[in-house]
């Protein structure tokens, strides 16, 4: 065999021996969200629109319990709470007293990640290490998903995406706590009195 045959060898078991990693690394990171219940911390979202006008930064804490209810507190840069489940959403602003309820389901940007994370039919690949790209499957809002991992490579830190505006989208979640026991009262929202309430 001539050293350009060798080459070429090495090279493809390269290239099939990083193939079985990627899918071992993403095999177990399914494995370690199929046992999530809960999850809370704090998020920082940035968004970019396609102007190239300032970029807009939200900071917040959450709370989701799956399947499908969860809680957002925004802290930055206007207060607002967002609490909801899979056919219900209320939207409140305290400091302009008013409150939204939408009824149709919409796409939580902040839990976008679980869906697409758990589907069997999504493609996935390693863009870089640390960090895997998400196409296509079945329940995902996103087109493309970016996840980017910590050093074991079985959390995610944060995740990107472009939104159906053009937007793009990235969230860094920090403080997590896996599976924390959580009341049902944080996931109830009773507008307080004199909140305007309007309907979508």
């Amino acid at each position: 065999m001539s050293k350009y045959g060798l080459i070429s060898i090495l090279l493809w078991a390269m290239v099939v021996g990083g193939f079985a990693q990627e899918k071992e690394r993403w095999a177990a990171l399914r494995s370690r969200y199929l046992g999530l219940k809960s999850l809370a911390g704090s998020f920082t979202e940035t968004v970019e629109s396609e102007s190239g006008a300032e970029p807009i930064v939200f900071k917040g804490r959450f709370v989701f319990q799956l399947p499908h209810r969860f809680r957002l507190e925004v802290s930055e840069p206007t207060r607002q709470v967002i609490v909801g489940n899979d056919s219900v959403v209320w939207f409140y602003f305290p400091d302009e007293q008013r409150a939204v309820l939408q009824t149709q389901r919409q796409p939580v940007p902040l839990l976008g990640f679980i869906e697409p994370l758990l589907d069997t039919s999504a493609e996935v690949f390693e863009e870089r290490e640390g960090v895997l790209v998400v196409r296509g499957g079945r329940g995902g809002f996103f087109e493309e998903l970016k996840l980017e991992l910590d050093k074991t490579g079985r959390r995610i830190e944060a995740f990107s995406f472009v939104d159906e505006w053009g937007n793009y989208r990235r969230f860094v979640l920090s403080n997590q706590r896996w599976n924390p026991s959580v009341s049902p009262k944080s996931f109830r929202f009773v507008p307080p009195k004199g909140t305007t309430i309007e309907y979508q």
